[in-house]
């Protein structure tokens, strides 16, 4: 796999499709690269992923500010991600300006003893401004492969390349985990580069019920899960339309077991959103066929993994009953409490660090605590913005593009339901791909748009002979 990359990354720069090699390249080493791989002094913002993501912010400002940027004006994609800067910047001065205190009332219960020693003033603040620090880094990534995405993808071609590429690279991980999963045997640390080390162990395994929960090249099985599940759209787009072609739905059905073996339910309710946009997109043939074949792609994965649907639909009939959904619900009022006081721009990004405060399995909640009220409805703005992008490609004039644009829409919704029940954002390889799959959308609607625009110029007028 990695030396088909070296093949083709430097081809396709060389014809002018830069922007595409770089998407391609963040996307390799975010899928294929343990996320715990980092440049050592930089800790886990100096993943190879994300200073590629950093140096793309680097490159599309320069070409911005230089006027070689074929994208001009504004976009919604460029206002959006504009606004949600601005929000990060502010909540980041704000934490440096005010400070940051760690009461203990906010400290939740556990047998870790370490969370029993008070930590000082001097403690806090060094931990602090290194999370703000490392949030700005992260967050220069993200919008960096978003901007170059959306701005630079230049043809429905290569943003099915895209596609394709993702795909497959989702089926490279959904077998490491799949391998994981039935013999126990750690492939993810196996894979290593030059330069690099592991700030923390690579490919736990965990356990639920009687099965391996596996993360592969991810940091956590829920992780695993969620990417497998908002790239499941994105591969059965390329199924469909590559229906016929030896091994056309192979990295749906990878993707597919891999995203329920990883035994979560985030991953279980991101298939299901993204279903559902796809559901009603489709027209009603579609729908039909969707409606016989589900059941059967049921059947046939419980058929394959004995006891896997049953865990899957338990952890769905005991939901009230589960610890994991309690400890998320009491998180509300204590949080809230703490950050009354900087409601609106917060105190920067990644500082609600859990060795000081609890763990937060809600996106959401947490941008509210970290970022503010604007901060919660910039980042609102921001997914709305990504998943109309790609519902606006139905204004394309090929079926094949309107699709693709829809399944963009639901691997964002999916990505949207995900940071109801996960910390999505604290995970590299979780909010890579949400980040990744917006630029994907804003270029979708880019492309839809310059496609009708062309369309209509070229209809032929009707004129009027107006002589006697």
């Amino acid at each position: 796999m990695l030396a088909r990359v070296r093949r083709r990354l430097p081809a396709l720069a060389d014809d002018g499709r830069a922007p595409l090699a770089v998407a391609l390249g963040y996307a390799v080493l975010l899928l294929c690269m343990p996320s715990q791989l980092v440049v050592g002094p930089l800790g886990a913002a100096g993943s190879p992923a994300s200073l590629l993501g950093v140096a793309a912010l680097i490159w599309w400002c320069a070409s911005t500010v230089a006027g070689q940027n074929p994208a001009r004006g504004l976009s919604p994609v460029r206002v959006a991600v504009l606004g949600l800067t601005l929000c990060v910047a502010a909540a980041y001065a704000n934490g440096n300006a005010a400070g940051w205190y760690a009461p203990l009332t906010v400290r939740q219960q556990t047998d870790e003893l370490w969370t029993l020693v008070p930590q000082t003033v001097d403690q806090v603040t060094a931990t602090m401004v290194s999370a703000g620090d490392r949030g700005l880094l992260a967050f220069a990534a993200w919008i960096g492969i978003t901007l170059v995405v959306a701005d630079g993808i230049r043809s429905w071609a290569d943003l099915e390349r895209m596609v394709t590429w993702l795909s497959w690279l989702g089926a490279v991980v959904a077998t490491i985990g799949l391998v994981q999963f039935a013999t126990g045997y750690n492939l993810a640390a196996s894979i290593s580069l030059p330069g690099l080390s592991p700030n923390s162990e690579i490919g736990a395994l965990h356990t639920r019920s009687i099965f391996n929960r596996v993360s592969a090249t991810a940091v956590h099985p829920i992780e695993f899960g969620v990417v497998l599940a908002c790239l499941l759209p994105l591969a059965l787009h390329r199924t469909i339309h590559a229906w016929g072609r030896r091994g056309a739905a192979v990295p749906t059905v990878l993707i597919f077991v891999g995203a329920n073996v990883s035994i979560s339910r985030s991953a279980v309710l991101v298939m299901l959103a993204a279903g559902l946009v796809l559901f009603l997109g489709w027209p009603w043939r579609w729908r039909l066929r969707a409606l016989l074949i589900a059941p059967v792609a049921v059947v046939a994965l419980r058929l394959a993994i004995p006891g896997l649907v049953g865990t899957l639909v338990s952890m769905f009939t005991n939901f009230f009953n589960d610890p994991s959904v309690t400890g998320r619900t009491g998180d509300y009022d204590v949080v809230l409490d703490l950050y009354d006081d900087h409601w609106l721009i917060g105190r920067g990004l990644f500082t609600f660090v859990p060795r000081h405060y609890r763990i937060l399995d809600n996106q959401y909640l947490m941008i509210l605590v970290e970022i503010g009220l604007l901060g919660l409805l910039a980042t609102a703005v921001f997914l709305a913005v990504a998943f109309l992008g790609g519902l606006a490609a139905r204004c394309a004039p090929e079926p094949r593009a309107r699709h693709l644009g829809l399944a963009l829409a639901a691997s964002v919704a999916g990505g949207a339901v995900a940071m109801l029940t996960f910390d999505a954002w604290g995970f590299p390889m979780a909010a890579g791909v949400g980040f990744l799959a917006a630029g994907m959308a804003g270029a979708a609607r880019r492309l839809a748009r310059s496609d009708a625009a062309a369309a209509a110029a070229a209809e032929p007028r009707e004129t009027v002979d107006v002589r006697g």
